[in-house]
């Protein structure tokens, strides 16, 4: 089958390690042009910077325009078909020189769609290994689900600070060092980390996860939005875009769709997703 974006090599390789290569989907200027959208929402409501750790996509129409362009979705068309969903897209930032780190983890400890979801990492400034990058331990999306932990460590950039509670082999790990407008893309069941930012640099990137139409969901129905193509299935209750252009009257419409998809992420959890704290 022809693609449209990716290399039958590259599919392959997604498919038999977990991860793709960096690619280039944004120009470096489009990158900051995202980043300056950011960061004027940051400056102007820093109430509500919380809301960008899920579904910021329901709050900003940069983020939702950003999930829709031709060339991430045709990128995602060749990994998952074509008819896809967009589960949620959030920020993950560390600070210069502030500790903040993700443990050894795997998505599918807590987010349990079938068979997994295809997570975009795209970076809008320099992710290197200084600067705290993406880490993945190759082929671990094909072995089990490992035992999780939730945490307590305040520099921990996960909702809940988890993390693997028993050993592993993290010998292969590799480093997925991306500049602005480069994207990875992991199977959430792929072993992943990332360290601290011991750069000047704040290390900014969106993570957007997308699922086949297909796909199922453990637990309580979720939401989600479809992006191309057809939903024959009706696995999730579908959902809009932003409401409005003004991200405070879009606080709402988040967090009704926040409160739907964490009843069974956040199970048995004393922690609760930032967005509703």
């Amino acid at each position: 089958m022809p693609t449209k974006f990716l290399s039958r090599s590259q599919v392959d390789h997604f498919n038999d390690h977990g991860f793709l290569q960096p690619v280039r989907v944004l120009s470096e200027s489009e990158a900051r042009s995202v980043r300056d959208e950011l960061e004027q929402f940051e400056a102007d409501f820093p109430e509500h910077r919380n809301k960008l750790d899920l579904k910021a996509n329901l709050i900003l129409p940069f983020v939702d325009r950003l999930t829709r362009l031709p060339q991430v979705l045709d990128l995602m068309e060749d990994l998952l078909g074509s008819d896809l969903l967009l589960w949620s897209a959030e920020f993950r930032i560390k600070e210069a020189n502030a500790g903040q780190y993700a443990a050894w983890h795997q998505d599918t400890a807590y987010i349990t769609h079938k068979p997994f979801l295809a997570i975009g990492l795209l970076a809008l400034s320099r992710a290197s290994i200084q600067s705290g990058c993406l880490r993945v331990i190759p082929d671990s999306h094909k072995g089990p689900l490992l035992s999780h932990s939730d945490g307590d460590d305040r520099k921990s950039i996960l909702t809940r600070a988890q993390y693997i509670d028993e050993a592993f082999d993290d010998s292969t790990a590799v480093d997925l060092e991306l500049a602005p407008g480069e994207l990875t893309v992991f199977n959430s069941a792929l072993i992943h980390s990332s360290g601290p930012n011991h750069s000047d640099d704040r290390r900014i990137g969106v993570l957007m996860s997308y699922l086949p139409t297909s796909a199922t969901k453990e637990g309580s129905r979720d939401t989600a939005i479809l992006v191309r193509g057809e939903d024959c299935f009706g696995h999730f209750d579908l959902e809009s875009g932003p409401v409005s252009d003004n991200p405070l009257e879009n606080v709402e419409h988040q967090r009704r769709s926040i409160e739907a998809v964490t009843a069974s992420m956040f199970a048995g959890s004393a922690h609760q997703v930032k967005g509703l704290q």
